[in-house]
């Protein structure tokens, strides 16, 4: 199976493409009013690391068809679209499924954006709210489409009690890391969450390789 998972920061380059923030509607006080502003503002900068649209990827990691981690860092756009590119011919490898955490609700929706945005070639991928018919997405299938609570990759491997690696840094961590271009650790967390994420569709696909 490939296993893979996506590390994202925001892109600041579309800054300039989105509309202003407005104030608080309640505030008269022009300082208040600017201090309304910045807060805002700064509120959707921390949220763009979590929009397709408005993210970069930072990191790219997956499974061969033996588990062996491969994990490309990305520091600049060409470096992205390697690491982008390596992931989807992967994809195209006969017989390797594709299996995720949470990727039908960010990492494809990012990857493809990122694609086209990036003028790379990518695969026709159907995406829908609750499954896609090209990947299997293990956070959908232990929440039963949903149906009960979506709990994070961590809690599923300590509650199955699965022999993972230790991570001591989590995705709130990446922007700070890629800030002060600790490039090693945003590697490092990215192939955690892919070593769990393969140690926990062995468990979930028993027989699945």
């Amino acid at each position: 199976m490939l296993c893979f998972d996506i590390e994202t920061a925001a892109d600041e380059s579309v800054i300039p493409l989105l509309a202003p923030m407005e104030p608080d509607s309640r505030l008269k006080d022009p300082e208040k009013i600017k201090a309304s502003v910045a807060e805002r503002t700064a509120a959707r900068l921390s949220k763009l690391a979590l929009d397709p649209d408005c993210c970069r990827i930072v990191a790219v990691g997956c499974t061969d068809a033996e588990g062996v981690i491969a994990v490309n860092a990305c520091e600049d756009e060409e470096a992205e679209k390697y690491a982008i590119g390596f992931l989807w011919n992967q994809w195209a490898i006969v017989g390797h499924r594709p299996v995720g955490f949470n990727c039908v609700g960010f990492d494809l929706p990012v990857l493809i954006q990122r694609s086209r945005i990036l003028r790379v070639a990518y695969p026709r991928v159907t995406i829908r709210k609750y499954g896609s018919p090209d990947c299997d997405d293990l956070m959908l299938d232990l929440s039963f489409g949903g149906l009960t609570d979506y709990h994070s990759l961590d809690f599923y491997c300590r509650r199955l009690a699965l022999d993972v690696p230790e991570d001591y840094t989590s995705g709130k961590d990446i922007a700070a890391l890629v800030a002060s271009g600790d490039w090693q650790a945003v590697e490092a967390h990215c192939r955690a969450d892919v070593a769990r994420t393969y140690a926990l569709a062995q468990r979930i696909y028993p027989g699945v390789r």
